[in-house]
């Protein structure tokens, strides 16, 4: 029998981990661990009596241990297939494709396809808004990282899961997560700046809505500064957490200039998601710092209704909604504020911290209603999931609404 190495290294070690065995599954006699793994490494080559053997362990016949040719074209054609899908944007399919290999890719698919393809399935995950998916393929990703010597990739993954684990409502994650990026992108080059601002407003954001905003306002000077010389993109996302940071310490005059540069800072031309999804994020500042709406509050309704109306996704359309029953409510349109929160809500799409908090605001439409004991159950439900999951900034202001509640006498 002719065999060609690493061809055949490459076919064993395929079929080893299809069936879930370990290099001791198939030593035995005189195949020991570490000839096996050099086998595997298309260092040496096996004899006839070797290959009868792990054949047998491997529960195959000779053939189809010999034939290397069809494995590799088989992950060669899984590849350029998925490489296919991603150009067109078919996303459902890059999962179907990646099904049979099973949910922890790198068990399954041979070294320098795995790293690969799960970063093809996390960004499936990411425009099908699987945060689940997502979660499960950044760990994969960083498990894989760690072998390698590249920290600023490393940083950036842990960059994007702590911001999905902030979104799925884990809390302890998130935190954790960011603060490892931190620490590796304080030990990269100088020339890396976008890399640390990204690090520090994951941070600062985990912080804020953790209730550590001594913590995150801390951040706020450093980070503020490492802006002058970013993108617009990279600017207004930093006046944006800065402004969020300020506007929960109280600190309302400050935290309008912030929302009002990241506004001033990015063109719509450089990206008018971005552009218009900051317009979003400006009216809930501004409604929770004066509580009433104004002229421009209404303009940038209209602006972002206008874009997302043809760039937008479902998600940023529920996040539309709900913003909209913010300034219903401080409009004191009550059944309106309440009727566009339950839809925003019913769509499954909006973030942990946007959903709790939609979810009070029709706490507070109940009780503005007359429904004081169902607002009341609301709020309660929303403090007891913030509180549970670490958002204690939430926790806190949803156990006060219910304590006002509780003071006020019932409408007549």
């Amino acid at each position: 029998m002719e065999i060609k190495q690493p061809g055949f290294g490459k076919k064993l070690k395929a079929l080893r981990l299809e069936k879930g065995l370990k290099q001791s599954d198939l030593a035995g006699g005189p195949v020991s661990i570490s000839y096996i793994s050099r086998i595997e490494g298309g260092t040496r080559i096996p004899s006839a009596a070797t290959v009868l053997h792990m054949a047998e362990k491997l529960g195959v016949s000779i053939e189809e241990l010999l034939s290397i040719d069809t494995a590799e074209d088989s992950w060669n054609a899984t590849a350029a297939t998925v490489s296919t899908l991603l150009a067109d944007e078919d996303f459902p399919a890059i999962i179907e494709i990646l099904q049979p290999y099973g949910a922890d890719l790198s068990t399954q698919l041979p070294d320098g396809w795995d790293w690969q393809m799960t970063w093809a399935r996390f960004r499936a995950h990411t425009e099908l808004r699987d945060r689940e998916g997502q979660r499960a393929d950044l760990h994969q990703m960083v498990a894989l990282t760690r072998r390698w010597d590249a920290p600023p990739l490393l940083a950036r993954l842990l960059v994007d899961l702590s911001e999905v684990a902030r979104a799925l409502g884990d809390m302890g994650e998130a935190l954790a997560s960011a603060e490892e990026a931190i620490s590796i992108a304080n030990h990269i080059p100088p020339n890396a700046n976008t890399l640390r601002i990204q690090c520090c407003l994951a941070m600062m954001a985990a912080e804020t809505e953790a209730g550590l905003l001594h913590q995150a306002s801390m951040r706020v000077p450093a980070v503020l500064d490492s802006a002058k010389e970013a993108s617009p993109w990279m600017q207004a996302r930093v006046y944006w957490t800065c402004s969020s940071v300020r506007v929960r310490q109280g600190a309302f005059q400050e935290g309008k200039d912030l929302i009002d540069l990241a506004i001033s800072a990015l063109p719509s031309r450089d990206n008018i998601l971005g552009w218009a999804r900051l317009r979003v994020a400006a009216i809930s500042l501004h409604l929770r710092c004066s509580g009433s709406t104004s002229p421009v509050i209404q303009t940038w309704l209209k602006e972002a209704s206008d874009v997302l109306g043809y760039v937008g996704e479902p998600v940023h359309h529920a996040e539309l909604k709900a913003v909209a029953a913010r300034i219903y409510l401080a409009e004191g349109r009550a059944a309106e504020a309440q009727s566009e929160a339950a839809a925003a809500e019913s769509t499954g799409l909006l973030a942990f911290h946007d959903r709790l908090r939609t979810k009070l605001l029709r706490a507070e439409a109940a009780m503005r209603l007359g429904h004081g004991k169902e607002g009341v159950g609301l709020a309660e439900e929303v403090a007891d999931e913030a509180e549970s999951a670490g958002y204690l900034e939430l926790a806190a202001e949803a156990w006060k609404t219910v304590a006002l509640a509780q003071k006020t006498p019932p409408a007549a």
